[in-house]
C-alpha cells in the first residue's frame, strides 16, 4: 500500500510541477517537499500550460486549446496546494488536500478539428472559453474493500467518502472578449459511500447514494473587459459591475451514472445511462447580495422527484443538415442523442418576494412561508414520437460558433426535441390551497437552431447587440398542445388528477387569463430573433435587463379550445415583439417588471370559430401596440376574500347586497399592472392600432390575400390622465387567479349527459367518491357548500382615467380611406369581472 502511495504522489508531483506539461522524473527538489512516516505530505506549486488536448472520434476531434493552471491573481505565478496521504489501521487511505492560494484553471478555446494542431486561432469557429477560480479544502477516504462486488449494480471497484469545500470561486464563460460569470462562488459537497468502478457488463459506474451539496453565488455578472480573465482577479479593472443578482441551491440526492464504450455512429463514442432521485432541492434567485433579511428572493422550495435518461449517445459528427443543403458548410459538432428522458418533479412551494432568512427557516425546520403562490408538479416524457404527422427524435448537435455577426466564438445548438404523452405522462400541475389543476397530456416539439453568445452593446453589419447573455433563434420550428384541464383535490399523487373530468374552455385558466404569462392551449410556428439577458434592474445595480426582438411566423394558436378540437383559432398568425430595457427585480411584493419600451404587431389572417382548418372565419385581425414605462408586479396570493355579484367587505354585507361571499385562501397568483400607451412614431413603426379586415380570396385560389378587403381601423389609441397632457395613471389592472370551489346550477330539469337527474336551479354537489348529485339551493348545508365543484376562479379589476382614439376609419385598397369618427374618448372606467370555469356535464 505504501508503495502505491509513493507512485501516486510521484505522478501528482510530476504533473503539478510541469511548466509545459511534459512528464519528469522525481528529483531531489521534489522529494524535499515529501514528509511523513505513516503518511506523506506534498507541498506543490504549479504553473501548467498545455497548448492542445484533443479527443478524436472516428476521425473527427474535439480540441481543448490554451489550457492553463496558475495563480488566479497573477497568471505568471504558481497555484499552490498541499496534499496529504495517510494510511489508517484498516488499510484505508485518507487523502486530504487544500489550496494555499486562489488557483485558476482556464480553457482558452474549445474547437472541433479534423487534425491535431492549432491553426487560424483567431478566426476558426470556436465554442469560446471557460475559466474557474477556486480555493479548495477537503478530503477523500478510500476504503480497503478488496475487489469484491459492491454497489447497487454489482460494481467492482472501491468505496470513497468525499467531502470538500470551494471558496473564493469564479466560474465564467467567454466569447469574443465578453464574459458571463458567477462571482463569489462557494460550493460544499459531501458524498459518503461513493462507488467508482466497473460492472460485470463492462460499464464504468459511478454511484453517489448520499449526495449533499450547497451552492452560493454572491453575484452573477457580465464584463466586456477582454483583459479581465487573464491579468487580474479584479472585475473590470476594479470597477463595480452591475449584477444579475444572487443564486442559492441546496441539494440532497441519490445519483448513478453508467458509461459504455461506443456511441450512435462508428466504432468510437460513448453511451450513458443515468438515474437520479432528488430527496430535497431548494433553489432561489435573489435581487440582493448581502444574504440578509433585507433582500428578497424568488424560489422553488421543497423540490422532490426523479430524473432518468436512457441510452444517451455522444459522438463527434458532421451536421446532417449539410446533406439537405450542400451549399452550406454546417461543420462538425458534438452529437447528443437519447432514447428517452423522464422528469418527475414536485415543487412544494414557489415563493415571490420572500426573505432569505425566511427561506432558510423553511428549509431547515419547515417554518411557514409568507409569500408562497402554491406548488407545481412537472412531469415530462421525452421520446421519439409523431407531432401531427411529423416524425421526431431527440438529438442535439453542439457546434462551434454562435451568431455569425457576433464573432467567431459562441455556441450553436442544432436541436430536435420531442415531448410525448401517450398515456398522459407529460403534464403540468398547479396546486393552490389544497386544490390542484392539471394541464393534461402535454405534447410538443422543437426543431431548429439555437445560438448562445456573450455580446457587448453595438451594431455589427446592421444587427444591434446588447450587453449580456444572448440567446438566438434561427428558423426554430416549435409546437405544443394540451388536451385540456383536470381539477381536483391535492392528494399528493398527480395520477389521481388523471381520472378527473376533462375541463372544457381551456383558455380560461391560471396563465392565459393573466397578461404576459402565456398558457394558450395550443400554439405552433417558427421563431427567429434573439433575447439578451443583461445585468442590472430598475431598482439599484442588481436584477436582470432584457432586450429582445422575436418574430413568430406561419403560426396557429388556439385562444379557446374544447376537447373535441373546436374553439377559437388564430390561423395564419404572424407576431413580432420588441423589448427595450425590460427590468426584472425582486421586491417585498414579488417579481417586479418594468418595460422601458415595448412595441409589437399581432397579425392574424383568419380568426376562426370552430375547427382549426374548417372553422368559420371572422376575417383578418391586426393588433399593434406601443408602450413606454409600463409596469407590473407578479405576487403571491390570489383574490382572498371577495364578494361576487355584489358589494360588501364581509359575509353579512355581501349577502345583503345579493352577493356571494367567497374565501379563496391565502395562495394563488396576482398580477398588478400599469400600462401606458403612447402616441405613434410613424418612421419607427411604433403605434397603437386595431384593424379588422374582411379580406378577399386571391384570383384562382381560395386563400385570402391580406390587405385586399375593407378595413375598420381604430387608430393611434393612447392613455392620459384626463387632461390630454400627462400620463401617470395609464390603464391599471389587478388580476387574481385561484383554484376554488364555485356553484354550478342546472339549467333545465331532467337527466344530464352522465345520467344524473336534477331540477332546474339545483346546484351540483360533489361526493367523496368523485360522483355528484343535484340539490335544491334552499336545502344546501355548510358541508354541501364546501363540496361545490372545483373551478378556475379569475377576478380582474380594470380602471383608467382616459383612453383616446385619434380616429376610427374605413379603408379599402381601391376606394381609399374615410374617417368615421375623429377624436373618440373613453373616460373614468372602473370594471370588475369575476369568471369561474368549472367542468361541463
Amino acid at each position: 500500500m505504501f508503495r502505491s502511495l509513493i507512485i501516486i504522489s510521484g505522478i501528482v508531483a510530476a504533473f503539478f510541477n510541469s511548466a509545459h506539461a511534459e512528464m519528469k522524473a522525481l528529483d531531489d527538489e521534489v522529494l524535499s517537499s515529501v514528509s511523513g512516516q505513516s503518511g506523506i505530505t506534498l507541498d506543490l506549486g504549479s504553473r501548467v500550460e498545455i497548448a492542445e488536448l484533443a479527443y478524436f472520434d472516428d476521425g473527427k476531434g474535439v480540441a481543448l486549446q490554451g489550457l492553463r493552471l496558475s495563480s488566479a491573481e497573477d497568471p505568471t505565478k504558481t497555484a499552490d496546494f498541499r496534499f496529504m496521504f495517510s494510511i489508517l489501521n484498516d488499510g484505508s487511505v485518507l487523502h486530504e488536500y487544500a489550496s494555499k492560494n486562489v488557483a485558476r484553471f482556464e480553457i482558452e478555446e474549445i474547437r472541433f478539428v479534423d487534425n491535431p494542431g492549432i491553426t487560424n486561432a483567431g478566426t476558426d469557429p470556436s465554442i469560446g472559453g471557460l475559466f474557474f477560480d477556486f480555493n479548495i479544502d477537503g478530503n477523500m477516504m478510500m476504503y480497503n474493500r478488496g475487489n469484491g462486488a459492491i454497489g447497487a449494480r454489482g460494481t467492482l471497484g472501491g468505496i470513497h467518502d468525499i467531502d470538500f469545500s470551494i471558496t473564493d470561486g469564479r466560474l465564467g464563460y467567454r466569447t469574443n472578449g465578453n464574459e458571463f460569470f458567477l462571482d463569489g462562488l462557494s460550493l460544499d459537497v459531501n458524498s459518503m459511500g461513493t462507488v467508482l468502478g466497473a460492472t460485470p457488463l463492462g460499464e464504468l459506474n459511478l454511484e453517489m447514494p448520499n449526495l449533499l451539496a450547497e451552492l452560493q453565488v454572491d453575484a452573477i455578472r457580465f464584463s466586456d473587459n477582454p483583459l479581465n480573465h487573464g491579468v487580474t482577479n479584479d472585475v473590470s479593472s476594479g470597477a463595480v459591475l452591475a449584477s444579475y443578482g444572487s443564486l442559492w441551491a441546496n441539494l440532497d440526492a441519490n445519483f448513478a451514472l453508467q458509461i459504455l464504450a461506443g456511441g450512435a455512429s462508428g466504432t468510437n463514442g460513448m453511451t450513458l445511462n443515468s438515474q437520479s432521485t432528488i430527496n430535497r432541492l431548494d433553489l432561489a434567485w435573489g435581487d440582493d447580495t448581502d444574504w440578509s433579511a433585507s433582500g428578497y428572493w424568488v424560489g422553488a422550495l421543497g423540490i422532490t422527484g426523479a430524473l432518468g435518461i436512457t441510452n444517451l449517445t455522444i459522438d463527434v459528427l458532421s451536421d446532417s443538415d449539410e446533406f439537405v443543403d450542400p451549399s452550406k458548410d454546417y461543420g462538425v459538432g458534438l452529437a447528443f442523442a437519447f432514447e428517452s428522458l423522464s422528469v418527475a418533479m414536485k415543487v412544494q412551494d414557489f415563493v415571490l418576494g420572500e426573505t432569505k432568512d425566511s427561506i432558510d427557516a423553511y428549509a431547515s425546520s419547515g417554518a411557514a412561508l409568507v409569500n408562497s403562490i402554491g406548488g407545481f408538479d412537472i412531469n415530462l416524457n421525452f421520446g421519439d414520437g409523431v407531432y401531427d404527422t411529423n416524425p421526431l427524435e431527440n438529438k442535439i448537435l453542439l457546434q462551434a460558433g454562435g451568431d455569425l455577426n457576433a464573432g467567431y466564438q459562441g455556441i450553436r445548438l442544432d436541436t430536435q426535441l420531442s415531448l410525448i404523452s401517450p398515456n398522459n405522462e407529460s403534464n403540468f400541475v398547479y396546486t393552490d390551497d389544497g386544490y390542484s389543476m392539471m394541464f393534461s397530456k402535454l405534447e410538443g416539439y422543437v426543431d431548429g437552431d439555437i445560438t448562445l453568445d456573450i455580446t457587448k452593446a453595438g451594431d455589427i453589419n446592421g444587427t444591434t447587440y446588447y450587453d449580456g447573455l444572448r440567446l438566438g433563434f434561427e428558423d426554430l420550428a416549435f409546437g405544443y398542445k394540451s388536451e385540456g384541464l383536470r381539477i381536483g383535490k391535492d392528494t399528493g399523487d398527480t395520477n389521481d388528477l388523471k381520472t378527473k373530468q376533462l375541463q372544457s374552455g381551456q383558455s380560461i385558466n391560471a396563465f392565459s387569463g393573466i397578461s404576459g404569462l402565456g398558457g394558450k392551449p395550443s400554439l405552433e410556428g417558427v421563431l427567429n430573433g434573439q433575447i439578451t439577458l443583461g445585468p442590472g434592474g430598475n431598482d439599484g445595480d442588481e436584477g436582470i435587463t432584457v432586450n429582445g426582438d422575436i418574430e413568430l411566423t406561419d403560426g396557429v394558436m388556439a385562444e379557446y379550445l374544447q376537447d373535441d378540437g373546436s374553439g377559437v383559432w388564430l390561423s395564419g398568425l404572424n407576431y413580432d415583439i420588441h423589448l427595450r430595457d425590460m427590468k426584472l427585480d425582486v421586491t417585498s411584493e414579488g417579481l417586479s417588471i418594468y418595460e422601458g419600451e415595448t412595441w409589437s404587431k399581432l397579425d392574424v389572417t383568419d380568426l376562426r370559430i370552430g375547427g382549426k382548418e374548417t372553422g368559420a372565419s371572422f376575417g383578418r385581425v391586426v393588433l399593434e401596440s406601443y408602450e413606454v414605462a409600463s409596469e407590473s408586479v407578479i405576487s403571491a396570493g390570489g383574490a382572498g376574500q371577495v364578494c361576487i355579484g355584489g358589494v360588501g367587505a364581509d359575509l353579512i354585507a355581501c349577502e345583503s347586497d345579493n352577493g356571494r361571499w367567497d374565501d379563496r385562501g391565502v395562495q394563488g397568483i396576482t398580477v398588478a399592472a400599469k400600462k401606458h400607451f403612447k402616441s405613434k412614431i410613424e418612421l419607427e413603426g411604433k403605434r397603437n392600432r386595431f384593424t379588422w379586415e374582411v379580406s378577399r380570396a386571391g384570383e384562382g385560389t381560395s386563400s385570402v390575400v391580406n390587405g385586399s378587403g375593407l378595413q375598420l381601423v381604430f387608430d393611434n389609441f393612447t392613455t392620459n390622465d384626463g387632461d390630454g397632457l400627462t400620463d401617470n395613471y395609464g390603464i391599471r389592472s389587478v388580476q387574481s387567479i385561484d383554484v376554488a370551489r364555485a356553484p354550478v346550477v342546472k339549467k333545465t330539469t331532467g337527466i344530464d349527459s352522465n345520467g344524473v337527474f336534477g331540477n332546474k336551479g339545483d346546484e351540483k354537489i360533489m361526493r367523496a367518491d368523485g360522483s355528484y348529485e343535484y340539490k335544491s339551493r334552499s336545502a344546501l348545508t355548510a358541508a354541501d357548500i364546501a363540496n361545490r365543484p372545483l373551478g378556475i376562479a379569475l377576478r380582474k379589476e380594470t380602471q383608467f382615467k382616459e383612453l383616446d382614439f385619434e380616429s376610427v376609419n374605413l379603408s379599402h385598397p381601391v376606394g381609399g380611406e374615410s374617417t368615421l369618427l375623429y377624436g373618440l374618448k373613453l373616460q373614468n372606467f372602473n370594471i370588475t369581472t369575476d369568471i369561474t370555469a368549472t367542468p361541463m356535464d
